[in-house]
């Protein structure tokens, strides 16, 4: 599958598509390795792969609400983010805006940069104040002559991309509500260092209105599984800190698929 999407990549003369300005050291705050390294996508790429992307790559800054893709328009740049949340967002026939996806820091938006006649369906727009790194699409052509394994690992990311999309598409449309939402709290669990079964804090916070976008469920159903889930010792909300969550207790829920059946086999609030 990765080469195949490889082959999809155009990998000739400048495109049309590359107007993104180039971006060079100098002209912007320099890029470093270290910075693209820690991009789980570009972290198995040789020293000098990471050298010479750093030599393209600048940093940018968008502030809330505003479009790193817009809709309709094919990526133009590839962004990596070292700040903030950004969001997948797919609009329906009826104009309610769904959340498809979270982009979080180290994650790759746009890796389908080099893919000819890519239809963008979703835009990508900052949630928070949101730092990235960006590459243009032509500065990426430039550096894939010499480092093709530059091309590869976007073929893979577009992969790894896909599958996760379809992925969660079928838990939005099989699983229950308390399920979708259990996992989402466990995605953004920041469960670095801590005791096992224990609270931790979210990594990044989310409203009850995201939540409700990205679980697929209205925002009073969604704070009503909260509650119950605050019930069942899984969350703890704190007024004006944001919520708590139990990691152990969450992923028993998912394990389950069945909120019903976790709550018989664990005590309530233990």
């Amino acid at each position: 599958m990765y080469r195949l999407l490889a082959r999809r990549l155009h990998f000739g003369g400048h495109s049309k598509m590359g107007t993104f300005p180039s971006g060079r050291k100098g002209q912007t705050m320099a890029v470093s390795p270290q910075m693209l390294s820690d991009c789980r996508t570009l972290s198995d790429l040789s020293p000098a792969t990471l050298e010479a992307i750093s030599e393209y790559a600048r940093q940018v800054e968008f502030r809330p609400g505003e479009r790193l893709i817009p809709l309709g328009q094919p990526p133009q740049r590839l962004l990596i983010l070292t700040q903030g949340l950004a969001k997948l967002v797919g609009v329906s026939i009826s104009g309610h805006e769904r959340i498809l996806s979270i982009y979080r820091p180290h994650d790759m938006v746009g890796p389908g940069v080099l893919m000819d006649n890519l239809e963008n369906e979703h835009e990508v727009a900052a949630m928070s104040q949101v730092s990235a790194v960006a590459i243009s699409r032509r500065d990426l052509l430039i550096i894939g002559r010499s480092h093709p394994s530059l091309i590869m690992a976007l073929a893979k990311e577009v992969s790894r991309q896909l599958v996760a999309m379809t992925e969660r598409v079928m838990t939005a449309t099989s699983a229950e509500v308390p399920v979708r939402l259990s996992q989402l709290l466990l995605e953004f669990a920041d469960g670095n260092g801590a005791v096992p079964d224990t609270f931790v804090p979210l990594a990044h916070p989310l409203t009850h209105e995201s939540m409700a976008q990205i679980i697929g469920a209205s925002r009073p159903h969604t704070s009503t599984v909260l509650r119950d889930l605050e019930g069942f010792g899984a969350v703890q909300r704190r007024s004006g800190r944001g919520l708590l969550v139990r990691p152990a207790r969450l992923k028993r829920i998912v394990d389950d698929g069945d909120f019903g059946a976790a709550k018989e086999q664990l005590p309530l609030s233990a």
